[in-house]
């Protein structure tokens, strides 16, 4: 869509257009509100995709949450997610000490698997089975992974796939920060009803969002954005090419750090902000889906899953498979070694020379801006959209609100600093 030069006035300004900076424009306009959002960049942030050689690269592997907070608001706002599928399991492999073994994941392949001898078999179909039960996320409560992990697992081996499901579904390896109930949540949610890999990457979800916000009147701005000012009774937004004033503004930038650059100031409640996730992603466009279609590392933080199909990402017959590597903090290897560990893990896969068409290697990609931690109180302990001090003042992203880990803490903080940003607006105008 063309930006509008000529805007100078709304009544909410979003600064982003990211996944929040989306769904907090959208849901502005919904509610009745003139809405801008400005954004030097393509609309979706992280979330654009990239078309390689007819193949359609997401930036790392997105994968949406089937009872997410994200696809609620998805829901809400007509945008449709429930394309594509489910991730192909069967057949799974775990990987230790560079050997591949069969992955449980139910039953059958729970008696199959070498990984586990018959205690820890029984161990296991115990754990996961009530996994989401009260009394299990109870004991997450004010735990580190780590330690809710060495509280619950009967034997290093059941520890193990415990650390393997929390990096799978969290996207981060960070034990010994990362909150245990929030990760707990979003295992239960991995496990059932599971995640949907989207026909034509998360681009589609992106077009959607922008089609919301524009069918209810919104705007977008192409400007790059160097300050927000604010008080109590509005904003100014500040590029290079003028200002914009607003009756109040939603700033969904980037994380914690380019909001606070943004705003000037470092606000109250914000210290406790956890470090950022970050992986090392390889992409690969195939001829033909590989025979192993999903690998995880159960001894190193390595991850390989073929997104296409089911999702349509790729030219008939062929495949798109990411690999990453989990990065934690303090991270030694450099990027050649890096993408030496995928390598390897695709070569594992039955993935050779000849089968790749074209392939892309993302060295740091942030996979989320700040992760909630046990000591900053979870996802209870995270910002919430309202900025103190600053009553016609919101944010939203991955860091924001007391709901969901990664896209879906995105969407439901977006959501939820749309709504506020639209009844501070509905006061202010009135006034």
């Amino acid at each position: 869509m063309a930006p509008d030069e000529d805007v100078t006035r709304a009544d909410v300004a979003v600064v982003g257009a990211g996944m929040a900076g989306l769904a907090a424009a959208a849901t502005a306009a919904r509610a009745g509100r003139r809405v801008v959002i400005v954004d030097h960049r393509s609309p979706g942030g992280r979330a654009r995709c990239d078309e390689v050689d007819g193949f359609t690269f997401n930036q790392g592997p997105r994968a949406l949450y089937r009872s997410g907070a994200g696809r609620r608001v998805l829901d809400d706002l007509g945008v449709d997610w429930d394309t594509g599928g489910q991730p192909v399991l069967r057949g799974a492999m775990g990987r230790r000490d560079g050997r591949l073994h069969l992955l449980p994941q139910g039953p059958g392949s729970l008696l199959r698997t070498g990984l586990l001898g018959a205690a820890d078999k029984v161990r296991v179909a115990r754990l996961l089975g009530g996994i989401g039960r009260a009394d299990q996320v109870s004991r997450a409560e004010g735990k580190t992974v780590r330690e809710w992990v060495a509280d619950v697992a009967p034997s290093p081996v059941v520890a193990e796939l415990l650390h393997t499901l929390v990096r799978l579904t969290t996207y981060t390896d960070a034990p010994d920060v990362l909150d245990a109930a929030a990760a707990v949540a979003n295992v239960q949610s991995g496990l059932d009803p599971g995640v949907s890999y989207i026909d034509g990457g998360w681009q589609s979800l992106v077009d959607g969002l922008l089609a919301a916000v524009t069918e209810s009147g919104g705007q977008v701005l192409a400007r790059r954005v160097d300050q927000v000012t604010s008080g109590e009774t509005g904003a100014t937004i500040s590029t290079p090419d003028g200002h914009l004033s607003a009756a109040s503004v939603v700033v969904a930038a980037g994380g914690p750090e380019a909001a606070a650059r943004l705003l000037g100031r470092r606000p109250e409640g914000w210290d406790s902000i956890g470090p950022p996730a970050t992986a090392a992603c390889l992409e690969l466009g195939l001829r033909l889906p590989p025979p192993t279609r999903v690998v995880l590392g159960l001894d190193e933080p390595l991850y390989l899953s073929t997104h296409c199909p089911p999702a349509r990402l790729a030219p008939d017959g062929g495949a798109v498979v990411h690999a990453i590597r989990y990065q934690s903090d303090g991270e030694e290897l450099s990027p050649d070694e890096q993408r030496a560990h995928l390598r390897a893990v695709v070569r594992q896969a039955g993935i050779g020379d000849d089968d790749v068409v074209t392939e892309r290697f993302l060295a740091r990609m942030v996979v989320a801006t700040a992760i909630p931690t046990a000591a900053g109180g979870g996802l209870a302990g995270r910002p919430g959209t309202q900025v103190p001090g600053l009553p016609a003042t919101f944010v939203a992203g991955d860091w924001v609100g007391p709901e969901g880990l990664l896209a879906d803490a995105a969407l439901a903080s977006g959501a939820d600093a749309g709504r506020r940003a639209a009844a501070m607006a509905a006061t202010l105008t009135a006034a």
